[in-house]
């Protein structure tokens, strides 16, 4: 059996390294292409009148759907967001979080800066490796 060498696992490593960013910059450019196609196709529909295209054998059909909302808060307008939804009675959307990077950051300065980390705090090292070329 042939032993796997240093030289061995840096090339592997390389490769998949490469063969992962060729990936995602290729799904990129693909969800590019799609978001450009579906908006000629919404117009073309939209200047003929129409809400779907036509049935193709083999292929099927297109539909515009209902528009998705998007709505957003900005961070100085949270306070009347908060009173807004209490007055409606939907204090079930109202959520106090912290999210997952901003725990993972702190809980890093925490341990760089030879701070206690509470129990409630479960963390662990994840190693990594980089490419200098």
């Amino acid at each position: 059996m042939e032993k796997t060498t240093e030289k061995d696992l840096v090339l592997r490593f390389k490769s998949t390294k490469e063969k992962r960013d060729a990936l995602k910059e290729e799904l990129k450019q693909a969800q590019e292409e799609y978001e450009k196609t579906e908006f000629v196709l919404i117009e073309f529909l939209e200047s003929i009148s129409a809400t779907s295209t036509a049935k193709y054998e083999g292929i099927g059909y297109v539909q515009i759907q209902k528009p998705r909302l998007y709505a957003s808060c900005r961070e100085e307008n949270i306070k009347a967001l908060f009173d807004f939804l209490k007055e409606q009675g939907r204090e079930d959307l109202i959520k106090t979080t912290v999210l997952p990077q901003s725990l993972s950051s702190f809980t890093s300065e925490c341990v760089e800066s030879g701070q206690e980390i509470p129990e409630c705090i479960s963390y662990y090292l994840k190693p990594s490796v980089r490419l200098y070329s």
